[in-house]
């Protein structure tokens, strides 16, 4: 180390001598910086390294890339002396193989693998591991509407809310810009915490009165207006829903199914392999030793 830290010296040193005069030519490539035979051209130092910067720092920051290039570079000639590189070209070469055929697999099981998953399929994978997904916390699905307290048709926004008419509630979202949130599908689920850092006006309302499946909110606070409808809720330790851990699911039956592709791939392999006369087992006897 105590060689690397002398020849970085040195290089840093007469590229301080030299200034900007230190490029040389070398088959129309500028040569920058050499350490022993490996040369450093200007080109492929990122350009973003001395351009669009005043000469002194454009300068200062070519030698700084300079000095870590050549450390890194008498590191790798020091390592290659010291070091096993048989060991390490083999654990590049394994690396490699197994990369290229992860890769190439992968491509393979594109065919294999069906990514449309049935919600026949979904309701199954449910019923057998639902119990495996427990909620955490207390968890609420609402819709809602959020407006001005002091908006003009307040009552009948009230009235399109609350009511399970489709043309009632296409008339609230032809009238959303008088809104200030609206949510009608009712799709995300929120932990109480959420649910009150988004509407502050429930911040002082017990938890239990608002985790009540189907319970109505009409509340206001000094600005807003308020209307919520409870979807659905969760109680802590109890089985979460379907649609809150569907994507788990998703990612249970592909995995299921890689396996299942992986293996079928894997036999039809070696089969097309054996009868094109790729792959052969040979007998082998092994002797037992003494």
């Amino acid at each position: 180390m105590q060689n690397i830290k002398t020849n970085i010296l040195i290089i840093t040193g007469l590229l301080w001598l030299s200034g900007c005069s230190f490029f040389q030519k070398d088959n129309e490539r500028s040569v920058v910086a050499q350490v022993y035979d490996k040369p450093l051209y200007l080109d492929e130092i990122p350009k973003e390294v001395y351009q669009n910067k005043n000469p002194e720092d454009s300068l200062n920051s070519l030698h700084q890339y300079i000095e870590n290039w050549a450390y890194q570079t008498l590191l790798i000639k020091e390592a290659e002396r010291n070091v096993d590189t048989l060991k390490i070209n083999r654990l590049v070469q394994k690396y490699k193989e197994d990369l290229l055929s992860e890769t190439y697999k992968n491509l393979l099981l594109q065919k294999y693998i069906d990514t449309l998953v049935p919600q026949d399929t979904l309701q199954a994978y449910y019923q057998k591991y639902s119990g495996y997904f427990k909620a955490k916390e207390n968890m609420i699905l609402p819709k809602y509407l959020v407006t001005a307290k002091n908006n003009p048709k307040n009552n009948t926004l009230k009235k399109w809310f609350f009511s399970d008419q489709p043309d009632l509630q296409d008339s609230l979202i032809k009238n959303s810009n008088l809104l200030q949130q609206i949510d009608l599908t009712g799709k995300k689920w929120m932990n109480i915490e959420e649910f009150k850092e988004q509407f502050p006006a429930f911040k002082k309302i017990n938890e239990r009165y608002i985790l009540k499946k189907s319970k109505k909110f009409v509340i206001t606070d000094s600005l807003s207006l308020y209307l919520v409808f409870v979807k659905d809720i969760v109680l802590e330790n109890e089985d979460l829903p379907l649609d809150f851990i569907q994507n788990d699911l998703k990612q249970l039956i592909f995995s299921k199914r890689k396996q299942q592709a992986v293996k079928k791939l894997e036999r039809e392999i070696k089969q097309e392999a054996i009868k094109r006369k790729h792959f052969k087992i040979f007998k082998t006897k092994i002797k037992d030793e003494q």
